[in-house]
């Protein structure tokens, strides 16, 4: 299985609407067309391949302070429990030390087996009762 991070320097707005139907099964983690807008111009916006077929995406915005943050992180459901998210998180880490995220209940337990570490918890982040965690990726930790 060969995993590749591409790119997408001209992001077409409607595939990644669409594909977002297809990753996120909640309703409030649902962005509309301007938010994609407004994302995919201001961030670096890579598709995740297997085997050349698209799996899911990476959205990242850097800060001015040389810390890249996951914007959006997400793969089809056909790809999820594959270690692919794995070696997806071990290509971001070569692109630069200074990771952060916020993420969910749900996909937090990932993040922190991957060497990220829990900074805050933001009640009602993402909608009523569905609160963000901010995390940051701590290398010391993973440094062999």
């Amino acid at each position: 299985m060969k995993i590749t991070l591409r790119e997408d320097v001209h992001p077409d707005i409607d595939f990644y609407y669409y594909q977002q139907f297809k990753i996120y099964q909640e309703p409030y983690l649902v962005w509309d067309r301007e938010t994609w807008k407004g994302v995919l111009s201001a961030c670096k916006v890579y598709r995740i391949e297997v085997d050349e077929k698209v799996a899911g995406d990476v959205i990242l915005e850097e800060s001015r302070k040389g810390i890249l943050s996951i914007v959006d992180f997400g793969l089809l459901p056909e790809y999820q429990g594959r270690g692919i998210g794995k070696e997806v998180l071990q290509k971001l880490k070569e692109m630069g030390k200074n990771l952060s995220a916020v993420t969910r209940k749900e996909t937090l337990p990932f993040f922190l087996k991957s060497g990220f570490v829990l900074k805050k918890k933001m009640e009602d982040y993402y909608d009523l009762g569905a609160d963000g965690y901010s995390i940051i990726f701590d290398g010391k930790r993973f440094e062999k």
